[in-house]
């Protein structure tokens, strides 16, 4: 048996095993004596705050330059109210790398370099804006720092604080200023120094309206991060990229117990120095794996077990978000990288739905808006004893409800565990909503046997109800499944 503390996070969830397996096929040979986990948390001493908008989304900036993000076409509205008002950070490679700003009534450049590959304009913050408006959400949006104009700077930060007021969170600088030299923005030799007085130049361009974000630096060990909220009071908000594995990765090795420990490690120094400066860290591109994902993990069933657990993970070490990159392309189709659809939490099902701006999501969304159930408030810890792999959490919702999560990570076929989950006080009962699969690379992800449908609401089934008696919620949870519960007061 292992045995775990966590001393700021911790939600614990448990779906009875009827609830864990609606609508799927038992395994004949599924073992009939469960596994156990016990779990106790700890009501007395509340730990990091989870924010509202903990979970968020990632695109490119092309998608701007390409019309979409449109509140006027599609469902894609409907699809970020599902999982509930939050986040959206717009920059990426192609920030960067094959697009331009043009301010309005300027013409392109002649002759057009052959990198352009899209241009936004002012028209295309103004579509933003009203996108935002009609979802309740805010956005970090990139300026162009690889290729350096200071006059299309300023003349895109008019615009959006012009246009975008509140709802705009933060200007980021461009987007990962540590692989510069590689894709030839840069010469050889460019270093945090080098990339300070780039950053110095943006804000003075930007001037003294917009916060700023940065370094956006690609690798979440990148000591850039920690030297520029050191130095820099100009810095609002420090940002990351963190990707679980390589392209080369497995779902075993995404799901694995050394995955997660991975991930916290190489994030904690810059998490420190954030924290140490007094900036909040936000990990504004993530996913599963980087390259565009990994077909049979990133698309599949695992992928929403895992981030679900990933948030959770580094929203008790004191993360401010997290922004999820897709793209908006056809599922499981290239964009321009040869695999960028694979990891992405929404896409469309055809060439036509994408121009028509209709989408579906993909195993991971839903994973995303079971941690987006947990709501705001204060992480509890957790201490949990299990020979399985399995994961729990705990919040004191700013509601006053106490509000707890399990993730198993075994393959469904493998068979219940029996969760004791210690929560004292009173007896009483519980609301239990389950997020199951048939197998963890399988792709019929659901939420109480419910799934996104075209208009993109999702309307699960009624949750189960469960009962503590003498301080003990006793539960069964299906392997492969995750479930939230949330106490009666």
């Amino acid at each position: 048996m292992r045995t775990r503390t966590i001393r700021s996070i911790c939600a614990a969830a448990a779906g009875l095993a009827v609830v864990a397996t609606v609508g799927l096929t038992a395994s004949p040979g599924a073992a009939t004596a469960p596994a156990t986990a016990t779990i106790a948390v700890d009501l007395a001493h509340p730990g990091a705050r989870l924010p509202g908008d903990l979970v968020g989304l990632s695109f490119e900036m092309r998608e701007l330059g390409i019309g979409n993000l449109d509140a006027r076409k599609g469902n894609m509205v409907q699809l970020f109210k599902t999982l509930g008002r939050s986040n959206v950070r717009i920059s990426g490679n192609t920030l960067d790398r094959d697009g331009i700003w043009l301010p309005e009534g300027q013409a392109l450049p002649s002759p057009q370099p052959d990198w352009l590959q899209h241009v936004v304009t002012p028209s295309d913050i103004k579509r933003l804006d009203e996108f935002l408006g009609a979802t309740g959400w805010k956005a970090e949006v990139g300026i162009s720092l690889g290729r350096w104009d200071p006059a299309a700077a300023a003349d895109q930060a008019r615009v959006m604080t012009r246009v975008l007021g509140n709802k705009l969170v933060a200007a980021e600088c461009g987007n990962e200023p540590d692989q510069w030299v590689g894709k030839g923005f840069r010469p050889a030799g460019f270093a945090y120094a080098d990339y300070r007085a780039d950053f110095q130049a943006c804000a003075a361009a930007v001037g003294p309206n917009i916060a700023l974000a940065g370094p956006d630096a690609a690798s979440p060990g990148s000591t850039w991060a920690a030297s520029l909220a050191r130095d820099e009071s100009r810095l609002g908000m420090v940002m990351l990229h963190q990707y679980a594995m390589d392209p080369t990765g497995t779902m075993t090795r995404l799901l694995s117990p050394e995955t997660y420990a991975s991930q916290l490690r190489s994030i904690t120094p810059n998490l420190n120095a954030a924290k140490e400066a007094g900036k909040p860290l936000r990990v504004d591109e993530t996913n599963s794996a980087w390259g565009g994902g990994i077909d049979g993990v990133s698309n599949k069933h695992g992928a929403a077990l895992w981030a679900l657990d990933y948030s959770l993970q580094l929203g008790q070490a004191g993360v401010a978000g997290l922004n999820f990159h897709g793209g908006l392309g056809v599922c499981d189709q290239p964009i321009w990288n040869g695999k960028w659809q694979i990891y992405t939490p929404i896409c469309a099902a055809s060439k036509a739905g994408e121009l028509a701006q209709i989408y579906r999501v993909t195993p991971i969304y839903y994973g995303l808006w079971m941690a987006r159930q947990l709501g705001a408030g204060r992480f509890l810890p957790v201490t949990l004893t299990t020979d399985q792999n399995l994961t729990a959490y705990s919040v004191r919702g700013d509601d006053g409800k106490l509000r707890l999560a399990v993730v198993s990570k075994e393959e469904p076929a493998a068979g219940p565990v029996t969760l004791a989950i210690t929560v004292g006080g009173p007896n009483r009962a519980a609301d239990v909503l389950t997020m199951t699969g048939s197998s963890l690379t399988g792709v019929d992800t659901a939420v109480q046997g419910a799934t996104v449908d075209g208009s993109g609401r999702l309307n699960p089934g009624k949750p189960a109800r469960a009962q503590v008696r003498n301080g003990t919620l006793s539960l069964d949870l299906a392997a492969g499944s995750a479930a939230v519960i949330t106490l009666d007061r």
